[in-house]
């Protein structure tokens, strides 16, 4: 939220060809609550400016400011949580879910990267009911893509990509295949999906 006000108030100062640091400084806190203002009026970097300088200050006083931009595996963590047990049956849900959790994903794998691709495939598939995971499994293992390194060797501790993984995810929930998917589950013993693709 606050990263979404700070964006819009430089969009205003851009708009209005603001650029003096006093006056982006001043402006600013009469966008805020008095006691947020005064706060922030208090700050040293406020008074010496720059601009840049007191946006960094923010950054220090507010560490989601930070974690929003960069992406953090609390952030990846609580959204599996908030969208567990996923069914073969709820493709807007499944969709809503793997838009959020590919825009925290590519920023927790920019460099320096903190967690990698096998981590966020177990993520993503911890996600989905046992049933899903299932069906999941069997579309990997007859129409995986497996990952090749350089050398031409696949790792079976990390076969596919992450990508890859969610598309046949959205394919097994897609009006298309839905009915595959239910017809051969029925007989797929009960393993979890993260036991395959370890």
């Amino acid at each position: 939220m606050l990263r979404n006000f700070l964006r819009i108030v430089e969009q205003l100062f851009r708009l209005a060809e603001i650029s003096d640091d006093r006056q982006k400084l001043n402006w600013l806190i009469s966008y805020v609550e008095a006691d947020i203002a005064d706060q922030w009026s208090s700050f040293p970097e406020f008074e010496t400016g720059p601009w840049n300088q007191f946006l960094d200050c923010l950054k220090i006083e507010y560490p989601e400011l930070t974690s929003e931009e960069q992406g953090t595996m609390g952030q990846l963590c609580r959204l599996c949580r908030e969208y567990s047990d996923i069914s073969l049956l709820d493709e807007e849900r499944l969709m809503k879910f793997k838009r959020r959790f590919m825009y925290i994903a590519q920023k927790c794998l920019k460099p320096p990267a903190i967690t990698g691709n096998r981590e966020l495939v177990e993520l993503f598939v911890r996600s989905l009911d046992n049933l899903f995971q299932d069906a999941l499994n069997a579309r990997l293992s007859i129409q995986g893509t497996l990952k090749i390194d350089a050398l031409g060797r696949s790792h079976m501790e990390d076969p596919y990509d992450l990508e890859h993984v969610i598309q046949k995810a959205v394919d097994l929930v897609s009006g298309k295949t839905i009915a595959w998917a239910l017809k051969h589950t029925s007989n797929i013993p009960r393993r979890s999906c993260l036991e395959i693709i370890r």
